[in-house]
């Protein structure tokens, strides 16, 4: 890896990675992304919206969103994950992107239990199942041991440790409101994020277009203190899951500030916790390579990672 350090005295290690740093078939999928394979798959009352990448008899690795995204969010991330022998899913939650019909069930683990009923559906409910979630994600994720689903490794992608004031603030961001236009979506995200490819301005700008409204405001405003997952993970149902933390650095727009990280290291061990060394909250959109990185590392590929 370009530049991984020894967890310091902020209890992380720091993480840039370019193309050079990664396998070549993993540098492939994410220079020439295949846009894989659709799915749908009924459960918990929902029809539940994916893609996937690689062969379905492979290692399962599922990939989980934030609000007001989708599992397009992973586009390159995904088949690039998939280049290393996995069967990698990427679903829409509920009342997001093409999974309609929201019940209602806005608490994390509420989540995580509906989550559950799409993982044992799409065959997915093996002992080596590994997991990583995104914001939101992420606190869905932390919680699918209590949903009785125990996978083999989770990995918590910038999971918000945040008030809930402070996560209410994003109903007020126009980057996160509901728009009817496609075209008015892209342009709003392109504006906000110049550096962005266009890849994932259209993904922002769908699933800007396809959220459930009441869905996103329950989620923010009525699920309390966002707490980056670690009472979930505290709890004697983790206990046997293999819990990472990969993270944006505050000062660029990472959710987790830095007092809360020793926290996320007395909980999962100082070495998993790892911080993309200029990372935002999305590390995966502007770094894809250093988010690779720091993601592979997590999951356990340690040739890929060195």
């Amino acid at each position: 890896m370009g530049d991984l350090q020894a967890p310091d005295s902020r209890f992380t290690r720091l993480v840039s990675a370019t193309a050079g740093d990664l396998p070549a078939a993993v540098v492939g999928a994410l220079a020439e992304p295949s846009p894989g394979t659709p799915a749908s798959t009924d459960a918990a009352g929902y029809t539940w919206a994916s893609i996937a990448w690689g062969n379905a008899s492979d290692r399962p690795l599922l990939l989980v969103h934030g609000v007001t995204s989708a599992g397009n969010t992973f586009w390159r991330i995904g088949p690039a994950l998939a280049a290393t022998g996995r069967h990698v899913v990427a679903v829409d939650l509920p009342g997001h992107g093409r999974t309609g019909g929201w019940t209602g069930r806005h608490r994390f683990l509420e989540t995580a239990t509906d989550l559950a009923a799409f993982i044992r559906a799409a065959g997915l409910a093996r002992p080596d199942l590994q997991v990583l979630g995104h914001s939101w994600g992420g606190l869905v994720v932390a919680n699918l041991p209590l949903a009785g689903i125990q996978p083999r490794t989770i990995v918590l992608l910038d999971p918000p440790a945040r008030t809930s004031d402070e996560m209410e603030s994003m109903n007020r961001d126009p980057l996160e409101h509901r728009y009817e236009d496609l075209g008015e979506a892209m342009a709003i995200a392109r504006a906000e994020f110049p550096g962005w490819v266009e890849g994932d301005v259209l993904a922002k700008a769908e699933g800007l277009t396809r959220f459930d409204v009441a869905a996103v405001r329950s989620i923010l405003v009525e699920n309390g203190t966002w707490d980056a997952g670690l009472a979930a993970l505290a709890d004697p149902a983790a206990a046997g899951a293999d819990a990472w933390y990969v993270r944006g650095e505050f000062a660029t727009g990472s959710l987790i500030a830095e007092d809360v990280v020793p926290r996320l290291a007395a909980r999962v061990g100082a070495d998993h916790v790892v911080t993309i060394r200029g990372g935002s909250h999305s590390p995966h959109r502007m770094l894809p390579e250093a988010t690779l990185a720091a993601t592979l590392l997590a999951l356990g590929d340690a040739t890929a990672a060195a």
